[in-house]
């Protein structure tokens, strides 16, 4: 073994998971595939010219990697969180692009299978597409896009529903919709009158009522062909109605997910880690491999603290602590971010350069289902030393 691998084994090493979850078939899968696949392709993803391949969504929903926690008996791999979250980490470490996109899948998946974990089952009801598309979400044959981010906002909003007999009209514009022209199904968001709202899960395709905008000019994520969806007189059958419910309760429940620490966010914290790691080595500089050692024993302790908070803790306890944990762990992978461009020097601004890239999504990682505390909490971050 090389002196960069042997740094980088010395990083990677804090991050290893039991046997148990590292000798999983999915997580062997999902690291083989990070590797060999995404990892290389990452750049590409990132440029909106190319893009997400489609036939690396097909590879991950082959490997059963968009369904995890399903049962085996339901297409998925029926594993506990705890192994989900490696395979995240894996995926979002190799390339930012690709795990996004694919994470959309996961909401509309779950709610067709019942109501979330603590979201109160009297406020909230199960319509016919959780039935009709059960199978295919589980299984990830077919494959779902959200437009639903525009609930958090307060004041008038952004997509209406108004009853039309046994269906429901909407219009507005939904701002964000990732994996347009990439994906099978779209689930889009509506408020109605009396203060709850709508969840209809559609073909991701134009129709009467429905327009999809240019693609939005991002700054990171280029290639997740994410784009505004305008609504106008759109007619949403009965049956095209995965649920309905309370938005006080919705934004509630929301508010308590939202203050989690995501494995994405660690997965690339632990990806730039590493990097710096090799980095110091390779270049001779005592200081980055330093430096990469310290925060990464910092990072797997926030890490483990975030996962049995994850695993361990209801959802609705302890959020003021989540929601400061999460804080913490995106300002570091800012740090993290700015430092590796640091050592690397001129050469981290060049376009093809990954550390650029990983600044950027970094950036990503702190506005992603970003509620009001979850800011006020990443601010406070920002603030403290």
């Amino acid at each position: 073994m090389t002196r960069t691998a042997e740094a980088a084994a010395a990083v990677e090493v804090l991050f290893t998971p039991e046997p148990r979850i590292a000798d999983h078939p999915a997580v062997r899968a999902a690291t083989r595939i990070a590797t060999d696949v995404l990892a290389p392709h990452a750049e590409a993803a990132d440029d909106p010219s190319r893009g997400v391949a489609p036939e690396h969504l097909a590879l991950l929903a082959k490997n059963g990697l968009l369904s995890m926690q399903i049962p085996a008996a339901d297409g998925g791999h029926g594993v506990d969180a705890r192994t989900d979250a490696e395979t995240v980490e894996l995926v979002s470490g190799a390339c930012g692009a690709t795990w996004f996109l694919t994470t959309q899948h996961r909401f509309p998946q779950v709610l067709s299978r019942g109501p979330l974990p603590g979201l109160a089952a009297e406020a909230i009801e199960l319509g016919p597409a959780a039935a009709r598309h059960r199978e295919g979400l589980s299984a990830a044959t077919t494959l779902a896009g959200i437009a639903i981010a525009h609930l958090r906002r307060p004041g008038p909003p952004a997509v209406r529903a108004e009853a039309n007999g046994t269906g429901w009209t909407l219009h507005g514009t939904a701002d964000w919709c990732t994996g347009w022209g990439l994906l099978d199904v779209v689930m889009i968001a509506a408020a109605t009158p009396d203060d709850r709202f709508v969840l209809a899960l559609l073909p991701a395709r134009e129709r009467a009522g429905l327009r999809a905008g240019s693609p939005l000019p991002l700054a990171v994520m280029g290639g997740t062909r994410t784009v505004p969806l305008k609504m106008d007189d759109l007619h949403v059958d009965a049956e095209d109605v995965l649920l309905t419910g309370d938005i006080a309760v919705w934004r509630e429940h929301d508010a308590a997910r939202s203050a989690n620490t995501t494995p994405a966010s660690l997965g690339l914290l632990r990806r730039m880690l590493t990097a710096l790691a090799e980095l110091g080595t390779a270049r001779d500089r005592p200081e980055a491999l330093d430096l990469a050692r310290t925060l990464a024993e910092r990072v797997a302790d926030r890490r483990a603290e975030a996962y049995a908070l994850l695993t361990e803790v209801p959802l609705f306890e302890r959020v003021t602590e989540r929601t400061a944990l999460r804080a913490e762990v995106t300002e570091l992978a800012v740090r993290v971010a700015n430092a590796l461009i640091a050592a690397r020097s001129g050469s981290a601004l060049l376009l093809g350069s990954p550390e650029q890239r990983w600044a950027r999504e970094a950036a990503f990682h702190l506005i992603q289902a970003q509620t009001a505390g979850v800011r006020v909490a990443q601010l406070a971050a920002f603030a403290h030393r």
